[in-house]
């Protein structure tokens, strides 16, 4: 069977698919539907690795849109999942082996050895390509066909930290996953002083900025004495937060929702007035999506890749990190001017929908592949999955506040 007439091969290898509920693992979930979309028009083999999930049974729901596909998991098992890698490469012959995670590419020496004819692409996501890589993982880097980045400010920290050349990186946005719809408000749904975080409370995550807000919330609670601050998330910084709340006084006013379910999330999302993470090191945020989906204006660092998402002054306000009293004049500005949190909401709902709905990265990747692939999937071209998006990348590289 020639190229052409066989169906496009890719190897999916990922850290973690449907373990947790991270971003990383979102991002892979929503790797595995722009595939079943890209295989509409391009007949595609799909074979996924993951290092994290557990091994057993296939996640037959997940992966119902690609028939096609192969799933292996090794419950974090490094040498089990190497020898995996090789036998499937020596059984058949992929045409993209796409590693979704940095610290994975030491298994593209198995790529360049058995099938070197293969192309090798990695995806960088945030802090964990924001240095210097040790010296294979590196090299490793320096010899993929292609790198992608979620944003503009992750592909500068690549190139600066990595040597990789500029032109070998591609930014390719994130966007919100098939199922998150785009909300509507209903007028009077909100209550006007009800604050939100969404993030991981642990010891690894105190760059979050969480302690920040509890920091700014007295002074917050001086001009808005019914303000509330929700914070969904859980992990093990959770105690120490806790007691700072208590030790500020403001325990009442303070509520730790622990990890919610997915109907939980819209509620507080719903319910909220104003969503405020401050965190330094965002590769992205997928999160300050989820908020702007649902009209909510964000309150941010001016710091990573924040400002490339959240407009300063437009959707939401960028503060300088590690100012709690900036920060609290920030939210009690933003508190008592309901029509400014209307605008600064509506447009960020606007800039989700015209740039980071699902069809957008979706897009954005199946044009990505039509690139990088042999040229037989050049009929993908032509399908209306091509179409020019209403907000294309370089609108989004220009975005920055």
């Amino acid at each position: 069977m020639t190229l052409a007439q066989r169906p496009v091969r890719i190897f999916l290898v990922g850290s973690e698919f449907f373990g947790t509920a991270g971003g990383i693992q979102r991002v892979n979930c929503m790797l595995l539907q722009m595939l079943a979309d890209f295989s509409i028009t391009t007949p595609t083999d799909v074979e996924i690795f993951s290092f994290a999930d557990q091994a057993g049974a296939r996640p037959a729901a997940a992966l119902a849109p690609l028939p096609r596909s192969r799933w292996h998991a090794f419950g974090r098992s490094r040498r089990v999942m190497a020898a995996s890698v090789a036998w499937r490469l020596m059984r058949a012959e992929p045409d993209l082996v796409l590693f979704t995670h940095a610290n994975l590419i030491r298994l593209a020496r198995l790529v360049r050895g058995l099938r070197p004819k293969a192309k090798v692409a990695v995806l960088g996501h945030g802090i964990e390509v924001w240095k210097t890589l040790p010296s294979p993982i590196r090299q490793f880097m320096l010899k993929a066909d292609a790198v992608i980045a979620p944003s503009v400010f992750t592909r500068n920290k690549i190139v600066e930290m990595n040597s990789v050349y500029p032109s070998r990186v591609s930014v390719l946005p994130h966007g919100l996953d098939a199922s998150w719809k785009v909300v509507e408000r209903a007028v009077g749904s909100r209550t006007g002083d009800c604050l939100l975080s969404v993030t991981r409370l642990g010891l690894a995550d105190t760059y979050k900025g969480i302690e920040l807000v509890l920091r700014a919330m007295p002074a917050v609670l001086t001009l808005h004495p019914k303000a509330t601050y929700r914070i969904a998330g859980d992990g093990n910084d959770r105690t120490r937060l806790q007691k700072l709340a208590s030790d500020l006084g403001i325990e009442n006013q303070v509520e730790f929702r622990g990890e919610v379910t997915g109907a939980e999330l819209h509620a507080l999302y719903s319910q909220a007035d104003l969503f405020v993470l401050p965190s330094q090191k965002e590769g992205f945020g997928i999160v300050f999506l989820e908020a702007m989906s649902y009209g909510l204006p964000v309150v941010a660092a001016r710091s990573a890749a924040t400002p490339e998402l959240v407009r300063h002054g437009i959707t939401g306000m960028l503060v300088a990190p590690e100012q709690p009293d900036t920060l609290a004049e920030t939210l009690n500005s933003l508190l008592s001017d309901e029509i400014r949190r209307g605008a600064l909401g509506d447009a960020a709902r606007q800039r989700v929908q015209k740039s980071f709905q699902f069809e957008h990265f979706s897009q954005r990747w199946q044009r990505w592949l039509v690139e990088v692939l042999p040229e037989p999937v050049y009929l993908a071209r032509q399908t209306a999955a091509f179409a020019p998006l209403d907000s294309p990348v370089p609108e989004f590289e220009g975005s920055a506040a």
